[in-house]
């Protein structure tokens, strides 16, 4: 099976390597399956790196299945799981997540993964996995994977990210950048949160998104009208310190330079 790096096919991959006859008992064979999986995706995107953020809402038959493995897994197989089960289950599924991730980058800038760096991994399973494994109740799974850029990402800069089809995504764009052409995002959805591009929708049946960074405007004449101000500012205080010399002499002028480079200073600073 290919291996996919976000929860939902790491799961997948997961359930599909333990062949576990114990697991995989005719009563959840016996009709067809009414589970669902409900992946979301939660990039937020810096100029040195990523913050990719996964949850797996898992129902059903599929939640059953899910507890029997984490009992078989890293429990005793009595049919019910605890804490100390599910902390080592979490620790399990980030060392694989890990290995799938170095085997299959799921982030590529300008069309190469060599200047992206994984820094951390963690997974959350929820205490409603605790329990008896018959039990079908819904599991709301949580990842999160850190990424590090080796070379800033900038105006221009491509980036390519690998998810799962039709699965929902919010990506936040670095402070200040825009998305000039995006591919693979369908029912895209563009807003401003927090001082910063958002963009919503789906993975598309490729399941890639690739988009190329571009500079925001009205972020960049925000910056500028800043400028403008403090040398604005700057020029009118630098008239004040003068005027001020001019009228009272040499000794009040030598307070006055002390006091004008103590506030360029604390600028500065």
């Amino acid at each position: 099976m290919k291996k996919e790096l976000t929860f939902l096919k790491l799961y997948h991959l997961f359930l599909a390597s333990l062949l576990l006859a114990t697991l995989l008992s005719p009563v959840l064979f016996a009709k067809p399956c009414a589970a669902a999986f409900i992946p979301g995706n939660n990039i937020t995107l810096e100029r040195n790196g990523i913050t990719w953020d996964y949850d797996e809402k898992t129902t059903d038959n599929e939640a059953v299945l899910f507890r029997r493995i984490i009992d078989a897994e890293t429990g005793n197989n009595d049919g019910f799981v605890n804490a100390w089960e599910i902390r080592k289950m979490e620790v399990l599924l980030g060392e694989k997540m890990k290995k799938a991730v170095e085997e299959e980058p799921d982030i590529k800038l300008n069309s190469t993964s060599e200047i992206v760096e994984l820094k951390d991994i963690e997974f959350w399973i929820p205490e409603e996995a605790l329990g008896r494994t018959y039990k079908n109740s819904s599991i709301i799974n949580r990842a999160s994977v850190i990424y590090g850029f080796k070379e800033e990402a900038g105006t221009g800069t491509e980036i390519w990210l690998m998810g799962t089809p039709d699965s929902y995504v919010t990506i936040t764009l670095p402070s200040g950048f825009d998305a000039e052409r995006i591919e693979g995002l369908n029912n895209k959805s563009p807003g401003f949160e927090n001082k910063r591009t958002v963009l919503k929708g789906n993975f598309n049946s490729e399941k890639n998104i690739t988009l190329w960074l571009s500079e925001n405007e009205s972020f960049k004449a925000e910056l500028q009208d800043i400028e403008a101000n403090e040398n604005k500012s700057a020029e009118n205080e630098s008239g004040t310190v003068e005027n001020s010399t001019l009228n009272t002499g040499d000794k009040s002028e030598s307070g006055s330079l002390k006091g004008f480079f103590k506030k360029i200073l604390k600028k500065a600073g």
